[in-house]
């Protein structure tokens, strides 16, 4: 890596949300494996999947143009996929009528978690990605995550939950107020160790 790129703030950006979406999603599949149940909106480790998605997909979002620009926004860019893909439809159109949703925010986060139920969540992504030149432009700046050659290993990534099965109530979760944090220092401790054994045995 070049001296130029490793200064890079958006590189360094990129790579780490591909990082933390790659020890995220580790978790929830080891968490959905160990206790081999359906997972709902209290699991912490899809509440963090979702936080980091969201990352991701806001990263390099355009600022709106003056005081009276339209605003780019996320749920724009997710109501796009139904013109590639019939199947998202369903979810767009049930997101549209939630009544307890009232941002374009809250209706991205709603979509979202109805995608992954769907387990159309890497697919959808894949099609936005394959028309980002016609679709996405307008939306992030060139250095974004999604207009990246990195995004598609986060597809590959997503691809891996298509195994979980989640049941999700979006009409009962507050979608429209700021998320949660995450502590990332767990996940990137869990990343250097196979065992809390080993931990204990001089393990960072």
């Amino acid at each position: 890596m070049s001296h130029a790129t490793a200064r890079d703030p958006a590189s360094i950006e990129r790579s780490n949300l591909v990082k933390i979406c790659k020890l995220v999603v580790k978790e929830l599949l080891e968490q959905s494996l160990r206790f081999g149940r359906m997972l709902d909106s209290d699991h912490l480790p899809l509440q963090h999947f979702f936080i980091v998605l969201e990352h991701v997909l806001r990263h390099g979002l355009k600022p709106k143009k003056g005081l009276l620009g339209p605003k780019k926004e996320l749920w724009d860019i997710l109501q796009s996929v139904e013109r590639y893909c019939v199947e998202a439809m369903d979810i767009t159109s049930s997101v549209r009528d939630l009544p307890t949703v009232r941002t374009h925010m809250g209706r991205a986060r709603a979509w979202l978690r109805l995608a992954l139920m769907q387990k159309k969540l890497a697919d959808y992504l894949q099609v936005l990605i394959e028309h980002r030149d016609d679709s996405l432009a307008e939306y992030y700046e060139p250095h974004a995550l999604m207009m990246s050659d990195e995004i598609i290993i986060i597809v590959g990534i997503l691809v891996g939950l298509n195994v979980i099965d989640c049941n999700l109530c979006v009409k009962e979760e507050d979608l429209d107020s700021q998320q949660g944090v995450i502590d990332f220092s767990l996940y990137l401790r869990s990343s250097s160790r196979n065992s809390p054994d080993e931990e204990n045995n001089g393990g960072v």
